[in-house]
């Protein structure tokens, strides 16, 4: 494989790894997340319970609401960043490009300027 620029390396890499980690990801998340909610739901059915009020079940939601966004969190979360920052990604290298080239034409009209090397630099752009 042949890349042209970090990007493509960078790209490349992730989309080998991604399917790779997906299945201790899948165990990390499941197990995580419900554990915690869990825990979250018995702590504070207790707290309700020693302290003789009613149990309120929307702050009970909340951890599942989390573990949700924790279990679709490639597709939902690193797919949004990457919708967002692709084209941001690719208009930057775009005027990356066209800085190196503007460097390298500086560079050549500095070099023929001088009046040595002018005619090899030349035939070297031009083949």
């Amino acid at each position: 494989m042949e890349f042209q620029n970090l990007h493509e390396v960078l790209r490349s890499l992730y989309d080998e790894m991604l399917p790779l980690s997906a299945d201790m990801a899948a165990v990390a998340k499941k197990g995580v997340a419900g554990l915690g909610a869990l825990f979250y739901v018995a702590i504070k059915v207790w707290q309700a319970l020693s302290r003789a009020e009613p149990i309120d079940m929307y702050p009970l939601l909340r951890p599942f609401a989390l573990g949700i966004c924790i279990m679709f969190f490639p597709t939902i979360v690193l797919g949004t960043i990457n919708a967002v920052l692709s084209p941001v990604v690719q208009g930057t290298h775009a005027i990356l490009e066209n800085q190196v080239l503007d460097l390298n034409e500086l560079q050549q009209k500095k070099t023929c300027s001088n009046g040595k090397r002018c005619s090899a630099i030349l035939k070297r752009h031009i083949s």
